[in-house]
């Protein structure tokens, strides 16, 4: 194909980096020089900080926040209580590392009272078995079957017919009010009416789409639990790992993740195999995975083109600008200026990424960057555009500005312990992009903060600047 894949990053682009993505945070400055100082050979300390931050609090709080997204974990269909359960449900599983498909398994096969099975909320998002056919397609399997909902899918091989024998096995599945105010429970009711095709109005037996389903049990929930998780399912395990890939890399090998077909094939069809293969080899190991592909030399690669693969959008050449999520923007706010965002119903210290829904009140900043209303399945309910308003927001909004006058926070703490002015440039730099300055932002930082009317004013401005850099938007 004539394309030379760029050099590998920087040890300053890797810690930002492999932070943001494995714990939703940047690097503290004591992080980042720790890293920058420490002279092992470049491939060892690599892979000895991802074993590290896969282990950490972070690294839990950040995937139970991109899982709660996907199960659409809101209080709209959940309730107060319920949320903040299914939620520790979630994180729970991610802190165990529990299997992919025993993960999977729970949720289709979870009945009973919610409060004492939060598993059981997936049918309470789900709750018609129209819904439950397309969140776990489009979740599990990366389909979107509700294209043939209402006629054969016009350019793939499903059909109507799939669609509502999907559907039988989750029409059994019902939704009652429990004991405790606020509860409901998860049951299977023998006696609902059975699924009729729509056009023909035949009654339709439980089917799957592909492949068998285990006559083992007559628990329809279990018998498609165990066709869904199979190893032997081609589809379950290769969906998975593209979605993962996606989270490090910017887009999926098939793009996008939860629209896998034939008329979307994969950019590289022999490393989607290799990957579906070894997170079927590994138990379905999330963590193993997602060291698999950090530790690799494409997650690794730099930013910076070259004439070969300038132009290269799909082959993984070099690494890709991603702007950050609005929970990660804020909290890299909060990380930089040493002061935490404020919200209301939670605990004083609480991140972002920790909130249980989108119905947490804050300032507006993280509606207006992007974050999902947790309605719907779909990866494309979250938003990273830039526009003119995100840029004002960081510019005058006041999310930024309090943050930087926190009598509490980082400038106040630097000047509280008179601090040379060059090593107050140096931890504002690694605060905001990991990095020491280079020589002549040494001297301009310094000019400036010299040249203020007060050292905390300068200080002030500069790091006013630095979070409204591009580099501090983009993970890179």
């Amino acid at each position: 194909m004539k394309i030379l894949s760029s050099d590998l990053c920087t040890d300053e682009e890797f810690v930002r980096r492999i932070y943001f993505d494995l714990t939703g945070l940047p690097p503290t400055p004591e992080q980042a020089r720790n890293f920058l100082a420490d002279t092992t050979e470049t491939k060892v300390k690599r892979e000895k900080l991802i074993d590290t931050l896969v282990e950490t609090p972070e690294f839990i709080d950040h995937w139970t926040h991109k899982w709660a997204d996907l199960l659409q974990s809101n209080r709209k269909f959940l309730g107060e209580r319920g949320v903040w359960l299914f939620q520790q449900w979630i994180h729970q599983a991610i802190a165990q590392n529990r299997p992919y498909d025993q993960f999977v398994r729970e949720l289709i096969t979870a009945t009973g009272s919610t409060y004492a099975n939060p598993a059981a909320s997936y049918f309470r998002v789900s709750r018609e078995y129209t819904a439950a056919v397309e969140n776990t397609t489009q979740l599990f399997l990366g389909v979107r079957f509700s294209c043939n909902k209402c006629h054969d899918h016009p350019f793939e091989k499903w059909t109507q017919n799939q669609y509502y024998e999907l559907g039988a096995f989750f029409a059994d599945v019902k939704v009652k009010s429990g004991q405790l105010p606020g509860d409901e429970v998860v049951y299977a009711s023998y006696t609902t009416e059975p699924v009729k095709h729509p056009r023909t109005l035949a009654v339709i037996e439980p089917s799957v789409p592909f492949g068998e389903v285990a006559a083992e049990t007559d628990n329809k929930q279990q018998m498609l639990a165990t066709w869904l998780t199979s190893k032997e399912n081609p589809m379950f395990a290769r969906a998975g790992v593209n979605r993962i890939w996606s989270y490090f890399m910017g887009r999926g090998i098939i793009e996008p993740v939860d629209d896998i077909r034939t008329s979307n094939p994969p950019s590289n069809p022999e490393l989607l195999e290799a990957l579906t293969k070894d997170f079927v080899d590994s138990g379905f190991d999330i963590k193993h995975i997602m060291k698999t592909i950090t530790r690799s030399r494409t997650y690794q690669q730099s930013i910076k083109t070259n004439k070969w693969n300038k132009s290269d959008t799909i082959n993984f050449s070099h690494a890709v600008a991603r702007r950050l999520t609005a929970e990660q923007l804020l909290d890299a706010i909060g990380v930089a200026t040493g002061s935490r965002p404020r919200f209301q119903e939670v605990p004083k210290n609480f991140r972002a990424v920790q909130l249980p829904d989108s119905k947490v009140k804050d300032d507006g900043f993280l509606k207006l960057f992007g974050r999902p209303e947790r309605e719907t399945s779909c990866e494309c309910e979250r938003t990273t555009e830039v526009s003119l308003a995100h840029a004002m927001n960081l510019i005058n909004g006041p999310t930024v500005a309090e943050a930087l006058i926190d009598p509490e926070g980082r400038i106040a703490q630097l000047i509280k312990t008179d601090k040379d002015d060059r090593v107050i440039v140096e931890e504002l730099y690694l605060a905001t992009f990991s990095r020491l300055p280079e020589k002549n932002e040494y001297a301009v930082a310094v000019e400036h903060i010299t040249n203020a009317e007060s050292k905390e004013e300068g200080a002030q401005d500069l790091l006013w600047a630095l979070i409204n850099s591009p580099a501090f938007l983009f993970n890179r």
